[in-house]
């Protein structure tokens, strides 16, 4: 990204017009320094530096925060993956309170990212980019709306992610809360328990596109998680 922005912003530089340095060995006098000229910026340098610096500026930022993410992630599976203890008739989720935290970093990892992508749409959303027909600023939109998808791409999916996780919780709340749980059957005493068994739910084989599937195992979800986030890291850095 630095290597692809060195050569414009010098050559905008450049064109700004910079002081020259007298020769040491010349026996002519400095010029007077000018007083009230105002050099012009080119269309092309104006958008560099106002358009185009500024978007890679927020897909930095982006990335910067999504290495915290991949951080976060399988610990989330440990978290998520917690065995259930019980105490008297109730059922316990021992990892419910550290789930449901690093649940929330997540979701608000997610709410950073996208304002940094809406960052990133609303530069290239600017008239001045599309009044310069300049060759170099024309190629550097168009990378910059490869870019722009996948930064978009990404918010989106850790924030499926997060809304997904957040339901699952939220059922496996309710089922946890015994008697007056939404949609439990409030047991009868006098008839005594329930013959019928109820069915054991059974494990999901496969994830939605795009989304990790979760085992419940701590080992296996640490490991998916991981290869989620380097996946959706991996592809950021190709369009970049």
């Amino acid at each position: 990204m630095r290597i692809v922005l060195a050569l414009p912003v010098v050559l905008c530089v450049a064109a700004a017009g910079v002081a020259q340095t007298p020769d040491p060995g010349s026996s002519a006098a400095p010029p007077l320094p000018e007083i009230g000229r105002t050099r012009a910026t080119s269309a092309a340098c104006a958008a560099m530096r106002d358009l185009v610096v500024p978007s890679f500026a927020a897909a930095q930022r982006a990335d910067a925060r999504f290495a915290e993410t991949r951080k976060r992630l399988p610990r989330y599976g440990q978290f998520a993956a917690d065995t259930e203890s019980r105490i008297g008739n109730r059922t316990v989720d021992n990892g419910a309170a550290f789930r449901e935290s690093e649940l929330a970093h997540l979701g608000q990892d997610a709410a950073n990212l996208l304002r940094e992508a809406q960052t990133i749409r609303k530069l290239l959303d600017d008239p001045r980019f599309a009044a310069v027909k300049d060759a170099q600023v024309v190629a550097e939109r168009a990378e910059l709306e490869q870019l722009d998808a996948m930064q978009q791409a990404r918010a989106a999916a850790l924030s499926e992610f997060v809304q997904r996780e957040s339901a699952g919780l939220a059922d496996r709340r309710y089922g946890m809360e015994g008697f007056g749980a939404i949609g439990s059957k409030k047991p009868d005493f006098k008839r005594g328990p329930d013959p019928t068994p109820q069915p054991i739910p059974l494990p999901s084989v496969s994830a939605p596109a795009g989304m990790p599937l979760l085992s419940g195992i701590e080992v296996v979800d640490r490991g998916r998680l991981g290869e989620w986030g380097e996946s959706i890291a991996t592809a950021v850095r190709r369009s970049e």
